[in-house]
Formats: C-alpha cells, structure tokens, sequence
C-alpha cells in the first residue's frame, strides 16, 4: 500500500513537473496548440485553426507556409514565406500570455494581409542575404487572426523557422 501512495505520488510530481510554461523566450503555453509543418520548401502546408488539422490547398485553410519564388538578379529562389487565409489579421502590442480577450472589433486590422509575407513590412519570416539564413522575423510577436466565417478569434505566435520547417502556437479566444 505504501508503494502505491509512493508511486502515485511521484506520478503526480513528474506531471506537475512537465507542464509546459511561457517565459520571455516565447515557449509552448499550456492549453495552446503547437504546430510543426513538413518541410515548406519541398511542399507547401496549408493549416485550419477551428479544425486544428492539415487540410489540402482547395480545402478552408487560415494560414499556410510555403516556398514563394522571388527574382535576385535574374534569377527565381525559393524563399520561406507565411500566407493568411481568409481571415482578418492584425500584430498585437501584448505578447502570446499578455492576450486573453479578443481586440475590439473597431480595431485596426491588416487591409491586405500579403503584408505578412517574404519581403513586405510584417514579414514573418525574415531571409538574411549576409548569412544565408531564414528566420522568424520576432518571434516574441503575436497576431490575433479572426475567422469570420465562424465569427472566431484566434493569437497566433510564430516560434521558429529551421530548415524548411515553421513552429507556431495558436489558442482560441
């Protein structure tokens, strides 16, 4: 018997012990949806937030990450890229835990939501011609995504670009 209070205690204590956290560096938040695409640069992946689920390009999708061919020089590259769906968008000020309610609807939201991908003013993931190397722009930002379809809001956190493969966190609102 005393085994089994032993056992059962220390099982509590490992679980507690592994919860996941949020601290400054942007880590998974407990309740969130983590999302971890295929390689990008070989295939492009397309998400459903309501669904939470892969879907197919002709499918509803709210965001996608994909491989955008871009002109240096005489010359198409594919560089890493983020594509919002049908959705409203926005960058919020308050970090990925700070965000608890959605905005109010007279917020200031994106007129054209291209201005998340390569090359525009809030591009998400960054490609740095000094390094060669893609990145997520700041990965401390959060955007709030509304679907209006089933009037939903979600924030939405872009964690890491490694190698074709983009990390993000979403919660509903």
């Amino acid at each position: 018997m005393n085994n089994l209070k032993l056992f059962s205690f220390l099982s509590l204590i490992f679980i507690i012990g592994c919860e996941e956290t949020n601290d400054a560096n942007g880590n998974i938040i407990s309740n969130s949806t983590e999302v971890v695409t295929s390689d990008i640069m070989e295939t492009n992946f397309y998400y459903n937030l309501t669904t939470k689920s892969e879907v197919q390009s002709d499918e509803v999708w709210h965001i996608s990450a994909q491989s955008k061919q871009v002109d240096f020089g005489g010359q198409s590259y594919g560089m890493p890229n983020i594509v919002l769906g049908n959705v409203y968008a926005q960058l919020s000020d308050s970090t990925f835990s700070e965000i608890t309610v959605p905005p109010a609807q007279n917020s200031s939201w994106f007129q054209d939501n291209s201005i998340v991908e390569y090359g525009e003013e809030n591009e998400i993931i960054n490609y740095n011609m000094t390094t060669h190397t893609a990145s997520i722009v700041n990965a401390d930002q959060t955007f709030i995504v509304y679907e209006y379809i089933g009037h939903t809001s979600y924030k939405v956190q872009f964690l890491d670009y490694t190698s074709g493969i983009v990390s993000f966190q979403f919660t509903q609102l």
